[in-house]
């Protein structure tokens, strides 16, 4: 069972910091150094500083973006920039976005949740995570002692009570509003509930519904390495300590607004991307079409995106390595990577697009390794920017995927396995900022 609790967030005091807006920042850890500037210049209170901050060329072991994290958060709080909600409170976290024209409004649930093992219980983990950024996150977590952002999951309800709660509460006035300062700027509502049978209904719903981590699993497994850390490390430990607990947005799978998009994947070849060798050997397990369409940004972009669509449980891949064309794979062998090159893992892992791509195309023709993948090849969910990057040289070919599926997600989680680094995005990302949790007794 999920067990989930009300808690007493932090919040900022806008007549100390102004406008939300200000002070809330993305949940991409690793910001280039022209946004991280942009948000230290637009106020000195921005929780960029307490999540992803600069480094600095004089720092040490005393001084440093993790030391200055704490910092900053424990003066937050002494001089009343942050401010504590006076009751336990679970959350209702709305947000509005557009996207490719099309408006959505995807609305969560924030609130703690006990910490486990991964694979043991209820949480399940769907990606596999990157080392460096754990160390990272740990480094926060120990130096601020708080949840500074949300981990984001998706649960799915049977009878759709949390859903229908979730719409009535939407129908009052939310507790504050704002807008992001995103490029995608996206329009949040929170409302603070903290009425004790309505808090006590959201938890009992959940202890018989599993939680699916969509972004952020890097983050709790930090959080669960701070949580043995303190455990061994505290005689009295009783399991009801605040370190027991992290701060999650719970997103429900039949919310119209829930977006996810696919992270494509652009390539560096060394010796430049070869072409016609491509054509040839692709077809070993891919039908190739080659499409040309009008040497238009738009035009080719949104093609691809309509040439690669499926609702059917099948693999198209567009390739794009510039001009006025374009070709579109379709897997022909579904069964080739289960049967000739991961036997130990389910049908439903192999058929995900990111592994296709990984292991058909990028370390078969590409000889993209493990050692090489970071240098590369670059994950990009914005087709403008993988279109910008091919006509700047950065990369010499590009990879655009569809979205995986819910039920992809369910099936190889619910066997233990877990999806490749960067396959899920779900979009809009909870701001940081908006809610803060401070492990305090």
């Amino acid at each position: 069972m999920a067990n989930i609790k009300p808690f007493k967030g932090y919040r900022y005091n806008v007549e100390k910091v102004g406008s939300m807006s200000n002070v809330v920042c993305p949940s991409y850890y690793k910001l280039n150094d022209q946004k991280r500037a942009a948000l230290y210049n637009v106020s000195e209170y921005n929780a960029v500083r307490i999540f992803s901050g600069e480094e600095k060329s004089t720092d040490n072991e005393i001084n440093n973006k993790f030391t200055r994290a704490g910092d900053d958060l424990r003066r937050w709080i002494a001089e009343g920039v942050i401010k504590k909600e006076e009751k336990p409170a679970v959350y209702l976290y709305e947000q509005t976005v557009e996207v490719y024209g099309t408006t959505y409004t995807n609305t969560n649930l924030i609130t703690l949740a006990e910490l486990e093992e991964l694979n043991t219980g209820s949480i399940h983990p769907c990606e596999e995570m990157h080392e460096t950024s754990l160390r990272d996150y740990y480094e926060y977590i120990s130096h601020t002692k708080a949840d500074t952002s949300m981990i984001s999951c998706l649960y799915v309800e049977k009878d759709k009570e949390l859903l229908n709660l979730m719409n009535e509460i939407r129908e009052t006035e939310p507790d504050f509003e704002f807008n992001t300062l995103e490029d995608d700027s996206v329009h949040e509502k929170v409302w603070i509930i903290t009425y004790e049978p309505t808090i006590k209904f959201i938890a009992e719903q959940f202890k018989d519904i599993p939680l699916y981590i969509t972004d952020g699993q890097t983050r709790y497994e930090a959080c669960l390495r701070y949580r043995n850390y303190m455990k061994a490390n505290n005689p009295a430990h009783t399991g009801e300590e605040p370190y027991n607990y992290t701060l999650v947005s719970l997103m429900n799978t039949d919310s119209d607004g829930l977006v996810i998009l696919p992270f494509h994947r652009q390539v560096k070849c060394p010796r430049g991307f070869k072409e016609d060798y491509f054509i040839a050997a692709v077809q070993d397990h891919f039908k190739i079409e080659k499409i040309i369409v009008d040497n238009d940004e738009e035009e080719i972009l949104d093609t691809i995106k309509k040439q690669i669509s499926t609702t059917r449980k099948e693999t198209k891949i567009g390739v794009y390595c510039g001009g006025d064309y374009f070709y579109r794979l379709m897997l022909t062998d579904k069964d080739y990577i289960k049967n000739n090159l991961l036997p130990q893992m389910s049908k439903a892992y192999c058929s995900v697009d990111t592994v296709v791509l990984n292991k058909l195309i990028l370390e078969d023709l590409l000889n993209v390794t493990d050692e090489t993948y970071s240098e590369r090849v670059k994950e990009e969910r914005s087709r403008h920017q993988c279109f910008k990057h091919i006509e700047d040289g950065e990369f010499e070919v590009v990879f655009m995927l569809n979205a995986v599926k819910i039920d992809q997600i369910k099936a190889v989680t619910a066997v233990g396995e877990r999806l490749p680094h960067m396959t899920i995005s779900i979009f809009p990302k909870p701001s940081v900022g908006t809610i803060i949790n401070v492990f305090e007794n």
